[in-house]
């Protein structure tokens, strides 16, 4: 069963529209999510960026002035050293940003400078291709989804103190890391000692895409409403009303006969549909009229004629009875319209009594047609009546029906002295 079959074209019409946009607004919430996605992204590399770059600067800084204060570096300044003190300000500041901040390298002294698989992936391509200044992945940290960004660093001059040649390295150094357990010696100035690896959960990436999202669609919603509105609004007024109107007139018009015209408001399909009715009902009332003066004459005629005419179908049902048969016959005409005509043949005129089937009519219809037959009707009464019947047929849509002239021929009738 059609679910739509009893709905109005009004809501047909909001529906359809409706689907139409709900599929466009979800394409567009899509390629929303995907752009919130890059921008969040892009703004990720840049603050990583920033940060690395910070980190990084951080340590060149720190390692120059150094150099310039001639600040020897010993055990108790292990803080000191740039790339300590760098590594512990970043774990500051990504306390403050709920990011990860690291320096790794793949030479580590520190077990916690330690890189991981990407880390090391990306430490290598940063070797192979000197002029690789940075990269950036979505991938996994410690199993969890997450923005990776590293930016490499290299070997300054204030470096090679600790990381040149084992023999030259500070004491304390020495101490630490002994050159037969330690692999960050021998370093050379340019050369690719780690990198700065910032990670961001991405977590708190999909809640600024999802509330960036949420606004989205939240405005959206709203214009999507009010176009779904505007556009009921204007199907009201521009299809479906005028239709109803249409409607309206064609049920008037057949319940109560009247033809009235719809005012046309526009020159749209619409309006040319409305201009089309209303041609359509000047031309009805051009036929009606002519058709209302053709059956006044034809009543006329039939009334006024001295003859008693009757119409009937071929199954004998009748469906004109004239004034002059209602004289000759003694029923009125309320009486005998829809009756069988076999109801006025006599009994005693046996050859006329099957008149009344189709078979009867069809099979004798030459015979009956050819002359003028003398009948015995029947009054209602029950009298006998002695008339003349003269029959014809005519054919409306493949519907054969015959009309009888009787004239009446008992004595003392009014044309008894004709015969």
């Amino acid at each position: 069963m059609n679910p739509f079959r009893n709905t109005s074209l009004l809501i047909k019409i909001i529906l359809v529209v409706t689907a139409i946009v709900l599929s466009f607004f979800g394409f567009a919430t899509f390629i929303d999510y995907r752009l919130h996605r890059e921008f969040i992204i892009g703004e990720s590399v840049e603050k990583a960026r920033l940060i690395s770059s910070e980190a990084i600067r951080a340590r060149e800084y720190i390692s120059n002035q150094l150099q310039v204060g001639k600040i020897q570096l010993s055990e108790d300044r292990y803080g000191l050293i740039p790339v300590v003190a760098s590594a512990r300000i970043g774990a500051l500041v990504a306390e403050d940003l709920d990011y990860m901040i690291r320096q790794v390298s793949d030479r580590y002294r520190n077990p916690e400078n330690a890189p991981d698989a990407f880390e090391t992936r990306i430490l290598g391509e940063f070797r192979e291709n000197p002029y690789l200044r940075e990269q950036f992945a979505v991938t996994k940290f410690n199993g969890e989804p997450a923005f990776r960004y590293l930016q490499p660093f290299t070997v300054e001059a204030s470096c090679l103190e600790c990381h040149g040649d084992p023999a030259t390295a500070p004491d304390y150094i020495k101490r630490l890391f002994p050159e037969e357990y330690d692999q960050a010696y021998n370093y050379q100035i340019g050369e690719i000692i780690g990198a700065a690896s910032v990670i961001i959960p991405m977590d708190n990436l999909y809640r600024q895409i999802s509330r960036n999202v949420w606004n989205d669609l939240f405005y959206s919603s709203g214009v999507f409403l009010a176009l779904i509105l505007c556009l009921g609004i204007l199907s009201r007024v521009a299809v479906t009303g005028p239709l109803d109107q249409l409607g309206a007139a064609i049920r008037n018009i057949v319940h109560s006969g009247r033809y009235e015209k719809i005012p046309r408001k526009s020159r749209d399909e619409i309006g040319k549909l409305i201009m089309g009715f209303n041609e359509m009902i000047d031309h009805l009332q051009e036929k009606t009229q002519h058709l209302e003066e053709s059956e006044r004459r034809f009543r006329t005629l039939t009334e006024t004629a001295r003859d008693g005419i009757i119409s009937f179908l071929a199954n004998g049902q009748i469906i004109l009875f004239n004034r002059q048969a209602e004289r000759i016959f003694g029923y009125s005409k309320t009486e005998v319209i829809g009756e069988s005509v076999s109801r006025l043949i006599h009994e005693d005129c046996t050859s006329l009594q099957e008149i009344a089937t189709g078979e009867y009519l069809e099979k004798h219809q030459e015979r009956l047609l050819r002359k003028i037959h003398r009948i015995t009707g029947r009054r209602r009464d029950g009298e006998p009546l002695f008339l003349e019947l003269s029959l014809s047929v005519a054919d409306s849509d493949g519907h054969f029906f015959y009309t009888a002239i009787l004239r009446d021929r008992s004595p003392g009738s009014e044309n008894e002295s004709v015969e």
